[in-house]
């Protein structure tokens, strides 16, 4: 049975979420659930025949489903991309997205003509990352790698693969980053 803070997938497409879809369980009346469905940051009733219980500690990498980071579908292990092997035993470490939100994340691939042009001006012996403005030496101190506009596949400039990693964080999201800079501000103390 069913009960408050479950967690629970669902079995066919309805109007507002897609089949598979993980949600939590916030309400349970005789035949129906109030779940809130994580991926769609909706909250439905549902009957209970159209959703069934979540086993989460039966999802991952070493399990035939997983969920997605980003559309929070429980989908089968195949739907995500291999990244990485575990040291421990060399097995597989899964992408945490699905390949079909891998396809939003990634966009538009940088151009050939832009990796060209970039390559000629790459940093040889000596580099500061125009972001975090790390001094390094390349590729013995750190890593470094050619940021580009997800929208268009045009190039910005060579930047240290932490601040990419972190503007890739934050979707190249102003508006998102500006939320981050307020929650920082908020919390600093003075």
């Amino acid at each position: 049975m069913i009960k408050i803070n479950d967690f629970v997938i669902l079995l066919e497409q309805t109007k507002e979420v897609d089949k598979n879809s993980v949600g939590f369980v916030e309400e349970v009346t005789k035949i129906n659930a109030k779940v809130y469905f994580i991926g769609k940051n909706k909250e439905i009733e549902i009957e209970f025949s159209k959703i069934k219980f979540l086993d989460l500690t039966k999802t991952g990498d070493r399990f035939q489903n997983k969920i997605c980071n980003i559309c929070h579908k429980c989908l089968d292990i195949k739907e995500f991309a291999p990244n990485q092997k575990r040291m421990i035993d060399a097995s597989i470490i899964r992408r945490p997205s699905c390949n079909e939100c891998r396809k939003i994340i990634d966009g538009v691939q940088l151009k050939t003509s832009e990796r060209k042009r970039m390559n000629e001006i790459k940093p040889k012996k000596f580099f500061i990352c125009p972001i975090c403005k790390k001094a390094s030496i390349p590729f013995v101190t750190a890593n470094f790698v050619v940021d580009h506009n997800h929208e268009t596949g045009n190039t910005r400039e060579w930047i240290c693969d932490s601040c990419n990693t972190g503007l890739g964080r934050f979707k190249d999201d102003i508006d998102l980053l500006n939320v981050a800079i307020a929650y920082l501000k908020k919390h600093t103390k003075n």
